[in-house]
Formats: C-alpha cells, sequence, structure tokens
C-alpha cells in the first residue's frame, strides 16, 4: 500500500520516544464476586481552568452501562466479568477534568430514556456538565437514537447545520477536538467524498488549522477484537489523516487496544481492510480503542495484520479490564495515563507521549 507524505501543520514536528507498553494477558479468572460501593451523590469532577502550564486533563471511555434487567447488575454492584460502571465512574472522582469524552454504548441494551436516567446518570449523571458524547450502535437500537439525544439534550448536537446529527467539534486548550457520529457511515448509507459528513469534515478542518487535533468516535477501523474493522469508517480516517489529525479515539470491542501511528487505509469490501501500514509519528495518526466502561470484556481474535502495529492490548472475558484513559493535552504534545477500575484482578497499565505533527 503506497504511503502518503502529509503535510503537517504547524511546524516541524519532533519524534518522542513512546514508553513501552505493559501487556498482560490472564489465564486464571477469579471466581470471587466483587462487592462496588453504590455510586455517591455527591461526586463531582471539578472544571479544569481553560489554560494550565500542564495542558487540559481530559478522561476517555466507552462501552459503560448495563441495564438493570443484567443477571449480573445486581444493583449496580456488578461482578469482576461485567456491570462495573461504579468502579469505572469511581475514577473521574476528584479529578480537574476540562472535559469527559464517553465514546458510546454508554446505556445497554438499547439506549432508552429510562434506562439512561436510572443508571448511566446514576454513576455518570455528575460529569454530564463537562460531558462531550458521540453515540454508538446500541443508542440506535431505540428508534434514530431518541433516548440518547433527549439525555444529553444540546450537548448531544442532534440538530447540525451540515446534516450530520451526533458529530461536533469544539477546542480543548491549543488542541481541537472533533466528536464523530460513526453510525453514519455503514455498509448501506457509506460516506464518501460527497456526502454530509465529509464535506462538513473538510470545512471543520479547514476552519480550524490548530496544530494538535484529536478526532473521536464509537466504531474503530482496525481492531483485534471479535468485531473486527469497520471499514466504512475508511474515508473518515483517510480525510483526518490528509488534514493533519493527530490522535483518534474509539470504542466498540469490549477491550484495550492502542496502535503504532498508521497510515492511509484502504478498504477491500464493507468489512475487510487492506493491512495497516506503520508510519513515523510525524506522517500517521496514534489510535486506542477504550472499550472499558464497565459493560463485560470480549476476547481477541487472529488479526495478524492489526497485531503488527498493536504496541498495548488487554482483552480477557473472565479476569476482566475496566478503567479510564486519560490524557493530557499540551501544546504540540500529549500524554496518555490508563487508570484501572478498583477493585482489579489483574494488574494492567499503559502511559505515553507523543508529539503532534
Amino acid at each position: 500500500m503506497n504511503h502518503l507524505w502529509l503535510r503537517r501543520r504547524g511546524g516541524r514536528a519532533t519524534l518522542l520516544a513512546v514508553l513501552a507498553a505493559v501487556v498482560l494477558v490472564p489465564t486464571v479468572a477469579s471466581a470471587a464476586v466483587v462487592t462496588v460501593r453504590a455510586a455517591a451523590p455527591g461526586r463531582t469532577a471539578a472544571a479544569q481552568p481553560l489554560s494550565t502550564s500542564e495542558g487540559q486533563l481530559i478522561a476517555i471511555v466507552g462501552d459503560i452501562s448495563c441495564a438493570p434487567t443484567n443477571p449480573v447488575y445486581r444493583g449496580g454492584e456488578g461482578s469482576p466479568a461485567g456491570c462495573r460502571q461504579d468502579s469505572v465512574a469511581a475514577q473521574l472522582a476528584g479529578r480537574r477534568l476540562h472535559a469527559f469524552l464517553p465514546l458510546g454504548d454508554l446505556q445497554y441494551e438499547d439506549g432508552r430514556l429510562d434506562e439512561f436516567i436510572n443508571v448511566y446518570d446514576q454513576f455518570f449523571g455528575p460529569y454530564k456538565a463537562i460531558s462531550r458524547p458521540v453515540p454508538g450502535n446500541h443508542e440506535y437500537k431505540t428508534p434514530s437514537g431518541q433516548g440518547y439525544y433527549e439525555y444529553f439534550g444540546a450537548a448531544a448536537h442532534k440538530d447540525t447545520p451540515y446534516g450530520v446529527p451526533g458529530s461536533y467539534s469544539y477546542d480543548v486548550g491549543s488542541w481541537h477536538l472533533i466528536a464523530i457520529n460513526s453510525n453514519l457511515c455503514a455498509p448501506i448509507t457509506p460516506c464518501t467524498d460527497t456526502s454530509p459528513m465529509i464535506r462538513w469534515l473538510k470545512d471543520d478542518l479547514a476552519a480550524h488549522p490548530n496544530r494538535c487535533t484529536l478526532a473521536y468516535w464509537h466504531h474503530p477501523l482496525y481492531s483485534l477484537g471479535h468485531h473486527g474493522a469497520y471499514a466504512p469508517m475508511t474515508p473518515v480516517w483517510n480525510t483526518l489523516l490528509d488534514n493533519g489529525v493527530d490522535v483518534v479515539m474509539t470504542a466498540h470491542d469490549h477491550n484495550y487496544q492502542r496502535f503504532t501511528p498508521l497510515g492511509r487505509a484502504t478498504a477491500i469490501d464493507n468489512s475487510t481492510m487492506v493491512a495497516p501500514t506503520a508510519v513515523p509519528e510525524s506522517q500517521g495518526m496514534r489510535s486506542w480503542i477504550v472499550g472499558t466502561g464497565g459493560a463485560n470484556n470480549y476476547g481477541l481474535d487472529d488479526h495478524p495484520d492489526v497485531e503488527q502495529v498493536t504496541e498495548s492490548k488487554y482483552a480477557d472475558t473472565s479476569a476482566a479490564l475496566f478503567g479510564v484513559l486519560f490524557m493530557r493535552l499540551r501544546d504540540g504534545g500529549y500524554a496518555w495515563d490508563f487508570q484501572q477500575a478498583q477493585p482489579a484482578t489483574v494488574p494492567f497499565s499503559d502511559s505515553g507521549v507523543g508529539t503532534c505533527r
């Protein structure tokens, strides 16, 4: 696959060494049931000042709250293998967050308004004022994502001038952030160069030539998980890449994956991609899957082409991983740190630094 040598916005990028990732794959699960405290009514996250010397702190995670009908919901207590939304929400408490980015599939199973109110809001309601969400596929199990849009209101951006509901952008410090509704790019409704999604993205990127840009949505373009590749997002990926975007965040597969910076993508069909190409940090986008919000964990499938560009991963259906990725957005760069929800069956960590293109 040919590499595209991109123009870089904001000057010459300097490559930084990325910290080596710790990859732990447990083989034995604990049979004990974990008792998790109920959500504290006073839990909150303090708003981050618009500018600090260390940059702005954001929190990122998707695939979150179980429905009360789930057999391991247990009044919100959950189990070692799932329904851990309370302990995940506890990772946000007391932090000076500028924004919380929920990556979709926030309320299982159907994203109904009553489920959002009775479950998701109990645990993540204290952070609603700083939430900048995107919808997942489960939100659309309720027609038109009605429960999601009613719960988040204006923050969900249902009505947009470009006709791309659920998609919007905003600035955090010196960074530009782009929230994308990946449900709008699907096999039966593909995104093309003339579709509203791509036209909006091109115009938005042209209007915000920030040196550092982060984009996020629900369905990952590449994944080692059993969902595999979501090829309909290829035009979105390439548009972002061509315009100098630095970081991509997704969820959908219920595990944790971090990839080396990747170059231009090519789809073979609706579910198959040409092998991803690793490129220098100055030429590609570093991407994550953070599907560790509490619901449960999925295992990993055999995707050797994707495996070779994966720098960190964790997936186990019994000794599951839950937690939040925190990212510090700085002028010209960023730092990331995955914080595991407690109690944890097996320790896992992943942290590092990156430079904008």
